[in-house]
């Protein structure tokens, strides 16, 4: 058994001792670039199963193209700032909100949040390391060093000089539970039951006449300012009972709406919907809220009916929707259009404030069954219907988002959307997939807000004059030093870069604004941040932009979205050439894992189980973009076949060490069939996995390699296991090249057993290389592939497994030699295959003759009409049908498929075929036809599968007790059966030095019974 455990430590440790990854970094320097850009994992802890699955996928490309020759830039890196260590810090210390934290001491806190993401990412090194990916973490990029915030300074010093850096009153997502704002990407979308209610308010002036809103957010209510209504689409006025007139959408005023408010709805007025443009209507809640009369004051279009073509249909509601600029993109994009303010004064926490009324106090979403309860008491509620939807959620504390109207910075990118959706054409999307989804999301791209109402951050460059209220941006320290600032601290976080003051030019003092940036822009600066950039212009000389990125498809939204839209900010060019997306991971039902669940597998439990090279194996092996569904079962396959690599390799060390031969040095002479075709199916495979590799379809890789060493050990040495014995070296010769060739190439999907098995062959056959990883990548000979030959042997394979099938159906085992096998086929490639290998396939299926024949000579057919199926498609004609039926009309149905019969058309349905095999004769299908063995034994093939049984139990008492190939015995074997014709054969297959068939009183003796015949087996070691 494959000890994984013991090899991967061992490894581990020579890689380590002997400096493997260090000699290789220094072999690639100044030879041709290529920029891997590693995707930062956040320092939240321990690796999970997404983790190890990702960086084992880099870790092949960056395996391959060392050996391929590259210079690799393959420094590691890592998400560092943000909510996440905010929340494990405040979980430590039992700070409930941000007032806890500035009471607990920003100094303190700061440096708390330091220690658990530099502890963090220490950790995931050395997980990392154990996984066998190799990167430069010794360097690794830490967006909280002050090299790296100033490379971001420098992000939003261009964004300012480029004028794509604004301050702006907006609607934005918010965590009331984080108290910040959100970034689109930030959300998580989950499916929600929520209430969707349908209220009427009173149109001004029009006694008893309501338009009828539907929302499903009731706490925005407190802030609504306006009615959408679709210019284009029909409205009607109904006659709702009670004196009442509503107004809605017509198509949504039939069988819906009556089902929704329970009462029919008489139509007494149809309009198009532009004539309710200006409508003014009366907020219910305008005896609570005293700021609307302020706001009509201010702004006359509040509380009027406002156009939006964009955002009202008849999908859901009433088809005129409720408009809060105050709580949401798009009604802030309608209020904005037509001079209605974003309203909204609910603070950090989602808190009405005192001047609200009834609802101060309140939380907006949490409250919204209060705010219900106010509609009713108000008798405006008309409806309220449970709805499923999918609904944002913050995703670092998954509780519901809100929206919020504060002062935010933003990146200005809407109108760079074409220009980037053009220059993401000329990048490489593995799977093509993946383009068409990135394309989508750039599309609907908004301007980014970067800023953030916390502590654990990238200080935000803005300082702002106390006086004046001019502000500049800084791009870095060098910068501040250069205006005189006061006070710069060694450490450029909050709190100490607080009290860095900068003169004004009006006499005045500049203060830093006191946000901090989004950690996506610490993210999406990682392209030139990861290359010292711009500090540093040499590195991003040579090797800007990265060739090659990878993560999982989540990251359309995230950090794809997040690079692009900084280097087109930065550098008017994207920083990635090409792209591979992996999909996500899921139980074996389908379902995510999930800590709640109790489904989440640790990489850990897996290595521990398995080993890595498994883990990596396994995982990489999945189709590009699709998701893997967990499976302990999959895991262990892919374990027992690495072990059957290994077995190989052992047998091909054992192999040349009895024979006394050095495979390493031999030359490619006296090659048979088999030979050739092993060493096609190398080079086809080195072609086809190099190709592979260049195009990034890293995960076609492990199966290809599989399909391989499989057909090594389960073809080529069962096909040269005589051969092996009597001429050993092209055996050799060819087993040992496509090891080594082979070891090479899964030395990048499963590095630990790779560099075991090159260990081992290192000291077996003198080799020089330290590391299989110092080799250079195989070149396929394109001479060697032979496309005819590889056919042939499939069919050859194909037509030898239906051989062994039909013994199995006959039950004679392969042991026992057949005098002859028919293969019945039309297919010329079946053919083709058993002449031209047809000494190999008559080895292989044990048998003194092989013949091809169109069809079986001796196959006897009998035709009879289905009587069922004629009675059932013709009734009473059917007797009169079945008399003219003769054997040459049954005949023909049988070949051409359709006859006419009678004045009717009978098919192959009509009639039934049976085939009767001559006595003695086994018959099995295969794809291109049938084969048929005659198993009468005679005599003489009697007395061979007796000599090969005596032959198998002889070779099974060797290994069980222990004995190598190069032991040899003395051996007896006691029968009434005479097997003396075959002694010689006996004796130099089970390595016998002497043989008798005598008793010779040897004391290790096993009695065996073959067939109905008893054999006496005794033999001594030498």
């Amino acid at each position: 058994m494959y000890d994984f455990k013991a090899v991967e430590l061992e490894m581990l440790d020579y890689w380590s001792q002997s400096r493997i990854y260090p000699k290789l970094k220094k072999k690639g320097e100044g030879k041709k670039k290529f920029y891997f850009l590693q995707g930062p994992p956040y320092t939240s802890g321990r690796l999970h199963m997404g983790h190890a699955w990702n960086n084992s996928l880099k870790d092949m490309v960056l395996r391959y193209k060392r050996m391929q020759g590259f210079d690799v830039w393959d420094r590691a890196g890592y998400d560092m700032h943000g909510l996440p260590t905010e929340h494990k810090v405040q979980a430590q210390f039992d700070l409930k909100t941000k007032e806890d934290i500035v009471n607990f001491g920003l100094d303190r806190f700061t440096k708390e949040c330091i220690k658990f993401s530099s502890e963090k990412a220490k950790m995931m090194d050395a997980d990392l390391w154990r996984l066998g990916i190799w990167m430069d973490y010794d360097n690794a990029y830490w967006p909280i060093k002050n090299e790296y915030i100033e490379g971001i300074w420098w992000l939003i010093k261009k964004a300012h000089e480029k004028n794509r850096l604004y301050e702006g009153l907006r609607t934005i997502t918010w965590c009331a539970s984080c108290g910040t704002a959100l970034a689109k990407h930030e959300c998580q979308y989950k499916e929600r039951e929520e209430p969707s209610i349908f209220v009427k308010f009173p149109i001004k002036g029009r006694k008893g006449e309501y338009f009828l809103i539907w929302t499903t957010t009731p706490w925005t209510l407190a802030y609504n300012l306006a009615i959408m209504a679709n210019p284009e689409l029909d409205y009607v006025k109904v006659d709702a009972g009670d004196g009442e007139k509503w107004i809605m959408a017509k198509g949504l005023a039939g069988a819906v709406m009556q089902a929704v408010v329970g009462k029919p709805l008489k139509v007494i007025e149809e309009f198009r919907g532009d004539k309710l443009e200006g409508i003014e209507y009366e907020h219910p809640w305008r005896d609570q809220i005293k700021d609307f009369a302020e706001l009509k004051k201010k702004h006359p279009r509040v509380h009027t009916v406002l156009l939006s073509s964009e955002y009202v249909s008849l999908d859901a509601g009433s088809g005129l929707v409720h408009c809060a600029p105050g709580c949401g993109p798009e009604d802030y994009e309608v209020g904005y259009k037509h001079n209605v303010p974003p309203y909204n004064n609910i603070d950090q926490y989602g808190i009405f404030p005192d001047n609200m009324g009834r609802f101060s106090g309140l939380k907006a979403k949490t409250d919204d069954r209060k705010f219900i309860d106010a509609l009713k008491d108000y008798k405006i509620l008309v409806a309220e219907v449970p709805v499923e939807h999918d609904y944002a959620h913050c995703e670092r504390c998954h509780n519901p988002v809100v929206f919020r109207t504060t002062k935010q910075w933003f990146f200005k990118v809407e109108d760079l959307k074409d220009k980037m959706v053009r220059a993401d054409s000329s990048v490489l999307w593995v799977p093509d997939a993946g383009k068409n989804a990135f394309d989508s999301w750039l599309s609907h791209l908004r301007d980014n807000s970067i800023t953030k109402q916390r502590f654990w951050g990238t200080p935000i460059p803005i300082w702002r004059c106390d006086k004046c209220n001019e502000y500049i941006v800084v791009e870095s320290v060098e910068e501040l030093k250069k205006l005189k600032a006061k006070n710069i601290p060694e450490s450029l976080h909050k709190p100490w870069i607080d009290f860095t003051t900068v003169p004004c030019k009006c006499g005045g003092e500049m203060h830093r604004l006191p946000d901090i940036i989004d950690v996506w822009v610490d993210a999406g600066s990682a392209s030139w941040n990861c290359l010292y950039y711009p500090k540093q212009k040499d590195l991003f000389d040579r090797y800007f932009p990265a060739d090659f990125i990878l993560e999982a498809k989540e990251q359309v939204r995230g950090w794809f979205n997040l690079l692009m839209v900084a280097s087109m900010i930065a550098f008017d060019k994207p920083c990635f050439k090409a792209v591979y997306m992996h999909g996500m991971l899921t139980d074996v039902e389908g379902q995510k894992m999930s800590k709640s669940l109790g489904n989440v597998i640790s990489p850990y439990e897996l290595i521990d189980k398995h080993g890595a090279d498994t883990l990596r194996y396994y995982l990489c092996s999945t189709p590009a973009g699709e998701d893997i569904n967990f499976s302990w079962e999959e895991a262990g396959q892919c374990y027992r076949n690495l072990t059957i690599l290994l077995n190989v390799h052992n047998y091909l060390i054992e192999y040349a060490k009895t024979a006394g031969i050095n495979p390493a040095k031999l030359k490619p002479t006296n090659l048979g069939i088999e030979e050739k075709y092993m060493l096609s199916k190398l080079n086809r495979t080195i072609k086809e996995v190099t190709e592979l590799y260049e195009v990034y379809e890293i995960d076609r890789v492990p199966r290809k390699l599989e399909a391989l060493f499989l057909e090594l050990s389960r073809v080529y040495i069962q096909l040269t296991r005589e051969k092996a014995t009597s001429a050993p070296k092209p055996v050799l010769y060819t087993i040992y090249n496509v090891v080594f060739e082979l070891i090479k190439m899964l030395s990048t999907v499963a590095p630990f057993i790779s560099e075991k098995m090159y260990l081992n062959m290192k000291e077996a056959f003198a080799l020089k290389d330290e590391s299989v990883a110092h080799l250079p990548w195989p070149k396929a000979d394109l001479k060697k592939i032979d496309e005819k030959l590889e056919k042939q042997m499939e069919n050859a394979q194909a037509i030898i497994q239906s051989i062994l099938s039909a013994r199995e159906k006959a039950q004679v085992g392969v042991r026992w030699p057949l005098r002859e096998a028919v293969v019945a086929t039309e297919n010329k490639d079946a053919a083709s295959a058993v002449m031209d290998l047809k000494e190999l396939i008559m080895r292989q299926a044990n048998l003194k003759d092989i013949k091809v024949e169109a069809a079986f000579s001796k196959l006897k057919v009998e035709i009879k009409a289905n009587a069922n199926a004629i009675g059932k498609d013709f009734k009473q004609n059917a007797g009169r049908i079945i008399a003219a039926l003769d054997a040459k009309t049954l005949e023909k149905i049988r070949k051409e498929g359709k006859v006419a019969v009678v004045d009717v058309s009978l098919t192959k349905d009509h009639i039934s075929v049976a085939e009767i095999l001559p006595k003695g004769y086994s018959q099995a299908e295969f794809r291109h036809g049938n084969v048929y063995i005659d198993t009468a034994l005679t005599p003489e093939l009697e007395a061979e599968g007796f000599a090969r049984e005596v032959t198998r139990r002889v070779q099974e008492l060797r290994k069980k007790n222990g004995l190598r190939k190069q032991d040899e015995i003395e051996l007896s074997i006691v029968s009434d059966y005479d097997l003396e014709q075959w002694g010689k054969e006996i004796k130099a297959k089970v390595g016998a030095k002497t043989m008798s068939f005598a008793d010779k009183g040897f004391q290790n003796v096993h009695e065996e019974k073959i067939k109905d015949q008893n054999f006496r087996i005794s033999f001594r070691v030498l």
